[in-house]
């Protein structure tokens, strides 16, 4: 679960920088994100995107919110379809539904197939 300034300062900003690293150097770029009623957020990307690949091989992220030097650190943790629980598959759809996962049907099959991915930010 965030910590509640990181949500607070988050207000309503569609995006969140997600900075990660590869080769002992640190990559940043903006992505929408989804955010549990309790302070949980999710990442939803390209299953090949390099952002991705960074993850698989080191899993730490900071995120931060755009225009501020408010951030947290975490790790990201991939989530298996079979996992998910109705709210945050509706969350996800909600949030991505132009990306094809219109459904929670379609949603499922893009991350059973490997197409894509969905990944829980974990603050410890």
């Amino acid at each position: 679960m965030l910590p509640a300034a990181f949500v607070e300062a988050l207000g309503q900003s569609e995006e969140v920088i997600v900075t990660s690293r590869e080769d002992g150097r640190e990559r940043s770029v903006r992505t929408w994100y989804a955010l549990t009623p309790s302070g949980t957020i999710y990442l939803f990307n390209y299953a090949f995107a390099v952002r991705v690949a960074r993850w698989r091989k080191d899993p730490w992220i900071r995120l931060t919110v755009p225009g501020s030097r408010v951030s947290v650190e975490g790790t990201v943790r991939f989530i298996n379809p079979d996992e998910l629980d109705a709210n945050v598959t509706e969350l996800v759809v909600d949030r991505w539904g132009m990306w094809g996962a219109t459904t929670a049907p379609g949603l499922l099959r893009m991350l059973r197939v490997g197409s894509h991915i969905l990944v829980r930010v974990e603050v410890p």
